[in-house]
């Protein structure tokens, strides 16, 4: 037993040997501080050169958007509009199937179907959620836009896992692989919706199609670094000792290597839902329909309807995600062995339900049941009312909560972004981007370093220098608080069931609650620019990392907490030596998880007053300038390609630090 927690218990002294000075954290601070002093002696005398700008590029867009759009045009569209068109009938198709088939079932039929299902295949608990869900569908009015809705969640949910899952496997089983489509993801996530939008539009037309399209380019990436963690997460032993054994690889597969990581691919299940349903409000905006119709007409016409649709959403998601929880555990061959009789048992079940199902239709369709609930007009106007009372009661400047918002988001303005804003707008721009390449190496090492000075460069050379800088600010202050809060929690709810249970619903809420909806408030309760997008990001970003964070320290090896406790170990001993470190993976994917989510709210601030990328974004897309929005968001992602390969290599590090 001693030798399994040998390597874990051996971090301490390595890193004890290491002179104080030599230390990562003294070496950042000391290229900090030669930074300051170059600010302090020649702040704006060195602003980023006009003449290594390429301004010539946001021209050069605007005239390949008019090309697509006059290729969109003709009459003789060619072979690759045929493919777009195609994909795009596919995907239309599939959700009014999906659409149809909810209707045809009529209100009845479609409750008694869901509840039924997931009582046969899920339990009680998933199917009480089921119907929590629909009766909240229900009550507020907004049956037939759920309807909509989940029919556009079954398509794109279903293809962004039929893509994902083999995806990650294989970037799982080939660290080439994995590089090779790394860049990609990071595009995938970083790169604002709303720069895409235009692009999905002209190739795919507004419907159904261009929306599942937007959701699978957000949806999908997670499902693919999800998955590739659950697959190198399995022990390196166990795979040996099944390959010694004379398994082949497919078999391996199959046998050691799915089995084991089934939590973590159901985590990326999870994560791929709440992302999905994350983007319906913004795939509302391109024909979408459904709930996300709701909240972005009512943002605008009734705030109070849009809260109800940002709800409707929220319970959804809740809901699928318990469901499709409790059906993993229950189909899990760990936890039940299938003996004949049991076998027998669980096909009358589905015979049951099936004939549940048929049975409610033809009595629904006998009785005349329409496809929409009905009757709830005088349910929806009160909630109304009483939504926009607390709407009303928020936004009054002389209410307790608002006197402690708005001294709460100056601290944050005066303390934490302006100076760091100032400092990194102001500073030389040769001394930006020698200290931040000189922090990458001390952090993350040679390769980081490189890919930060050629991102940062590459920001410089589109001329988005100082919009860069500004968004660069908003994310480091807001990354910090994510951090800080994210792995706090997240040990905490790995530490204790309670905190994890309670957490649960709140990580469910602030991650698919579109930030459409939950920014309007922080806007009126901390009236400046910069405050309501980082609360924005904070709260959209943090429940990932306490996710992973959690289930990077739960799923550390039993034998490796019994070891260190038998050696006398404290609890806290245990989770800084060996928990902590032998979770290093799943904690620096949530780092990273929640720098690219941060980024992908920095539009939806610069929809609310933030300067920076994101306002260049967002007035490129309201004022139809196509190439200034797209300059723009190349710069947020290189921005964040730069954040990723620093955490992506400090992971690594952690990891050979453990071994």
């Amino acid at each position: 037993m001693a030798s399994v927690v040998a390597e874990p218990l051996t971090v301490a002294p390595v890193v004890s040997h290491i002179p104080w000075w030599r230390g990562k954290l003294v070496q950042v601070a000391g290229i900090v501080a030669l930074m300051y002093v170059v600010y302090r002696a020649w702040a704006l005398e060195y602003p980023w050169p006009e003449r290594l700008e390429w301004n010539a590029l946001t021209g050069h867009l605007d005239a390949f958007q008019t090309w697509l759009i006059d290729e969109r045009n003709a009459e003789d569209q060619g072979f690759v509009f045929g493919i777009f068109d195609g994909f795009a009938t596919f995907v239309d198709n599939l959700v009014n199937w999906f659409s149809r088939l909810l209707l045809w079932l009529t209100w009845v039929g479609t409750a008694v179907a869901s509840t039924l299902i997931a009582l046969r295949f899920g339990g009680w608990r998933a199917a009480a959620w089921v119907v929590g869900a629909l009766a909240t569908f229900a009550v507020t009015g907004l049956w037939s836009e759920s309807m909509q809705t989940l029919a556009l969640m079954l398509a794109a949910v279903g293809l962004s896992l039929l893509v994902g899952i083999p995806i990650g496997i294989l970037a799982g089983l080939s660290n080439r692989f994995l590089k090779a489509i790394t860049p990609v993801l990071d595009a995938m996530q970083i790169v604002p919706t709303f720069a895409y939008l235009v692009p999905v539009v002209i190739l795919f037309s507004v419907g159904p199609g261009a929306a599942v399209v937007s959701t699978m380019i957000y949806a999908i990436p997670p499902a693919i670094r999800i998955t590739a963690l659950g697959i190198r997460g399995v022990p390196v032993n166990t795979v040996e000792a099944a390959t010694s054994m004379g398994s082949t690889r497919g078999q391996v597969l199959s046998k050691v290597q799915l089995p084991l990581s089934r939590r973590t691919l159901l985590l990326g299940v999870n994560q791929t839902i709440m992302f999905a349903l994350s983007m319906v409000v913004i795939a509302g905006l391109i024909g979408g329909g459904g709930l996300g119709d709701v909240v972005t007409s009512g943002l605008y016409s009734n705030p109070a309807l849009a809260i109800l649709g940002g709800l409707a959403i929220v319970v959804m998601a809740m809901a699928l995600d318990r469901s499709t929880e409790a059906v993993a555990d229950r189909t899990d061959p760990t936890h039940f062995h299938l003996t004949e009789r049991r076998r027998g048992r669980l096909r009358l079940a589905t015979v049951a339900t099936v004939g549940g199902t048929l049975g409610a239709v033809a009595l629904a369709k006998a009785l005349g049941a329409g496809a929409i609930f009905p009757g709830t007009r005088t349910a929806q106007d009160w909630l109304l009312a009483h939504v926009q009372a607390l709407l009303d009661y928020i936004q009054d400047p002389t209410t307790i909560v608002f006197s402690f918002t708005e001294p709460l988001g100056n601290f944050i303005v005066v303390h934490l972004v302006q100076p760091l804003l100032q400092f990194l707008v102001e500073a030389p721009w040769l001394t930006t981007l020698v200290g931040v390449t000189a922090i990458a190496f001390v952090v993350s090492g040679v390769r980081p370093a490189v890919v930060t000075l050629a991102m940062f460069t590459i920001i410089g050379a589109i001329g988005m220098w100082e919009p860069a800088m500004e968004t660069f600010a908003q994310v480091l202050v807001a990354t910090g608080l994510t951090v800080v809060i994210g792995v706090a929690l997240g040990v905490a709810a790995a530490e204790s069931t309670a905190v994890s249970k309670t957490l649960r619903p709140i990580n469910d809420v602030l991650q698919t609650l579109p930030q459409f909806v939950y920014i309007i408030p922080f806007v009126y309760l901390t009236p400046i620019s910069f405050v309501p997008g980082i609360v924005a990001s904070v709260l959209y970003a943090f429940p990932a990392v306490v996710r992973l964070v959690e289930r990077g320290v739960r799923d550390v090896a039993p034998e490796s907490v019994e070891a260190a406790s038998a050696f006398g170990a404290t609890r806290r001993q245990v989770l800084l030596k060996v928990k902590l470190p032998l979770a290093i993976d799943a904690v620096m994917l949530g780092v990273n998880q929640g720098i690219i989510m941060v980024l992908g709210v920095v539009v939806i601030a610069g929809l609310v007053g933030s300067a920076g990328l994101g306002y260049l974004v967002a007035q490129g897309l309201q004022r139809g300038q196509f190439g200034l929005g797209l300059v723009a968001s190349i710069a947020i992602l290189a921005l964040g390609i730069a954040l990723d390969r620093v955490t992506q290599a400090s992971r690594r590090a952690g990891r050979e630090a453990v071994k």
